[in-house]
């Protein structure tokens, strides 16, 4: 059972974007594709990959302690405050989070 469950979320997590229909559940699993050099995600990007809206993946970072927040110069002209996450951080949102669908 658990090697099951194991195995549905990896596929779960490696699937977006390209999507394709899972055996006969008719559910859709989609593939998230990233540049292995990259390291580091903004909010921005995490949500665009992941379909998770940038309220819920707020909410669901703090509650799960991923992701850290980057502290700007204001002086800079970028926002005082901008989350950032990791390559392990966007696994398991796209694992555990479902898309947003509105």
């Amino acid at each position: 059972m658990q090697g099951k469950l194991a195995t549905r979320n990896l596929v779960s997590a490696s699937h977006q974007v390209k999507g394709y229909e899972s055996g006969g559940e008719g559910e859709r699993l989609l593939l998230v594709t990233v540049k292995s050099s990259q390291k580091i995600f903004t909010e921005a990007e995490v949500a665009s990959l992941t379909g998770i809206c940038v309220e819920h993946l707020h909410n669901f970072a703090r509650s799960r302690h991923l992701g850290f927040i980057a502290r700007a110069a204001e002086a800079a002209g970028a926002r005082a405050d901008q989350w950032l996450f990791t390559l392990s951080d966007l696994m398991v949102l796209v694992t555990l989070f479902p898309r947003c669908t509105h």
